[in-house]
């Protein structure tokens, strides 16, 4: 269920966001008006979001995306538009009252709204002005879906986060390298860095990994002879970096020349096909998604053939985002993965 604005949104002052909020709520709708009554209506917030844009309508993409987030994941929505190269300059602040059913309290949970949108030179006031909205005490999340990694804002808000959340569907394998490059950089400054890709492909990694459970099937990490992934350019290297690095870790090497990386070259999230080949090309591990995301798992070893159809989910954006606000630290397996998938 997506969210609803309970009240405004009211352009403000920038100086007057805290005072305007607070006369929002005084004046929230009672029973029999458009929110629900004060017996029903919770007023809530775990934790700060700030969803940062280059553009209105990255912006509004993403706001659309944490209304359906809030009711399980209440927060102080705070989004920033931020346009540097676009004139001539303003700064428009505007403040909203957002509500969402929630399906686990039976309650409708409500947030702060803030909405912040700059261009030219008043764009640098952005990354202080929304350091000072963060509610005290509760955690940071920035959440950047198209993060330009080469702005000088960029870093600036990253240094507000306890997380950063970015998105790798759809990068580039320069784009995939400069993320590297700031994971690395985050930390060295205690800040954790969230892969919604990474997320998608947790149900692919976890069956994959399981064909090795069995000794048998163990027994044949020394002798891969090719590994074959077929997906999008940032996926596939995901998915080859974290099957190195694993590898590697467990004193069974894997060469990078033996890597085999196909780019599907469709835009977005796109996974086909991670294949292990042992040598001599008889024995194989794959695991094959179709469109709907069902999942083929298929292991053969000499006159020996294990097949597996499972259906699995294909989480949306929201789903991820939610997952994120919920964690804590860092993820050494992703890091790892990203760093070896980016130098392939």
């Amino acid at each position: 269920m997506s969210s609803r604005i309970a009240a405004g949104p009211r352009q403000v002052e920038p100086a007057a966001i805290e005072s305007e909020l607070e006369k929002l709520w005084i004046a929230m709708p009672r029973a029999g008006g458009t929110a629900a009554s004060t017996s029903m209506t919770m007023r809530a917030v775990v934790a700060n979001l700030v969803a940062v844009g280059s553009s209105d309508g990255e912006t509004s993409a993403a706001m659309e995306v944490i209304g359906n987030v809030i009711g399980c994941n209440p927060c102080r929505v705070i989004l920033v538009t931020s346009e540097p190269d676009i004139d001539p300059p303003a700064l428009i602040a505007e403040v909203a009252i957002i509500c969402q059913e929630s399906e686990t309290c039976r309650r409708c949970v409500c947030c702060d709204q803030i909405r912040l949108s700059a261009r030219g030179i008043m764009a640098d006031n952005l990354p202080s002005l929304a350091a000072s909205l963060l509610a005290p005490d509760l955690p940071v999340i920035v959440w950047w879906p198209k993060p330009p990694f080469d702005r000088k804002d960029f870093l600036l808000f990253a240094k507000q986060a306890n997380r950063v959340v970015v998105d790798s569907a759809g990068y580039t394998a320069d784009d995939l390298r400069s993320l590297a490059r700031f994971v690395e950089q985050a930390r060295q400054m205690g800040i954790a860095v969230s892969d919604l890709n990474w997320g998608r492909l947790t149900p692919y990694r976890q069956l994959f990994a399981q064909f090795f459970d069995s000794m048998e099937c163990r027994d044949h990490l020394a002798m891969i002879g090719e590994v074959r992934v077929e997906g999008h350019e940032a996926t596939g290297r995901l998915l080859a970096g974290w099957l190195k690095a694993q590898m590697d870790k467990s004193g069974h090497s894997l060469p990078s020349e033996r890597i085999r990386l196909i780019s599907t070259g469709s835009a977005g999230f796109a996974f086909r096909s991670l294949v292990m080949t042992c040598s001599g090309g008889g024995n194989t591990f794959a695991v094959t998604r179709a469109e709907d995301c069902t999942l083929e798992t298929r292991a053969t070893l000499g006159a020996k053939i294990w097949s597996n159809v499972i259906k699995t989910s294909c989480p949306g954006v929201d789903k991820l985002l939610a997952d994120e606000i919920t964690f804590s630290g860092r993820d050494a397996v992703y890091e790892a993965a990203l760093t070896a998938g980016a130098l392939l």
